[in-house]
């Protein structure tokens, strides 16, 4: 039971921080996904008197998705069925090209600002809608919910960091008097601290396992998964799970190790 007390103190600060780990890994998953779907609808509108080749547009600007010519007909017959005195053939003649562009990221404010000073010096391009207040105040939240993860992440690491200090100073104390026999008999620090090693590897494969499998069976209950439809994005999938445990493994290791070594360091020896 000694040995299960000593696995299972490490193992919970590192469930905690794993569990918070990969809550901002799905996070910043959910809103990465959710700008692309955001700048794929995202639509730019312009008008031009003259017809306008999309290969061209395209060798001006890199960021386009698509290029489509919008359908007038439904507005002219709209026109035609409230202004009977209307010449529609002559409307048809004079009435401009309109297009829509949709690109494939979303793009921030320079670049908003960039595209329309390209998409004007065409021949022919009188005026281009970027609806920008609009796309301001969404490019706005992204920031701001990319910015609270790094917050976030940066918060639950010196948390984790500073609790796993704490778990392993608590460790030492309990066997100083091992350490302190194994240092008369003039034993190397890398033999006497093996068990702590040996402790941050286990204790950083369960874990990491532990919280894959939390996150796997969290994300196939019925609610999540009408969550995540109706947001239309994918965070949840077998190669994602497999990438995130070696993440997790990756930081669980490398945060337990960095504080076997700070507590080896700044500790006196027995």
């Amino acid at each position: 039971m000694i040995w299960f007390r000593q696995y299972l103190s490490l193992l919970v600060p590192l469930i905690a921080l794993l569990i918070g780990v990969e809550s901002v890994l799905l996070i910043n998953r959910a809103v990465v996904s959710h700008e692309e779907i955001i700048g794929k609808n995202y639509a730019i509108v312009f008008v031009s008197q003259n017809e306008i080749k999309e290969e061209d547009v395209k060798k001006s600007i890199s960021n386009i998705h698509s290029i489509r010519l919008l359908d007038t007909s439904q507005i002219l017959s709209d026109i035609d069925s409230k202004f009977k005195d209307t010449n529609i053939d002559d409307l048809k003649r004079t009435l401009p090209f309109f297009y829509a562009i949709t690109l494939n990221s979303f793009p921030n404010q320079n670049q908003i600002k960039e595209l329309e000073s390209n998409l004007m010096s065409f021949d022919g391009v009188t005026r281009v809608e970027s609806f920008s207040k609009t796309h301001d105040q969404t490019y706005r939240l992204l920031v701001l919910l990319k910015g609270c993860i790094f917050v976030l992440s940066g918060i639950i690491f010196i948390i984790s960091l500073f609790l796993m200090i704490k778990q392993i100073e608590v460790w030492r104390f309990e066997h100083s008097e091992r350490m302190e026999i194994m240092t008369y008999l003039g034993a190397h620090s890398k033999i006497k601290n093996a068990p702590l090693y040996r402790l941050a590897l286990v204790d950083s494969l369960l874990a990491a396992l532990i919280v894959i499998f939390i996150v796997a069976f969290i994300a196939n209950t019925d609610k999540i998964n009408s969550i995540v439809s109706m947001l239309g994005i994918n965070i949840f999938s077998s190669t994602i799970f497999i990438i995130d445990y070696f993440v997790l493994l990756f930081v669980a290791y490398a945060i337990s190790m960095i504080s076997v070594f700070v507590v080896i360091l700044f500790q006196k020896e027995p």
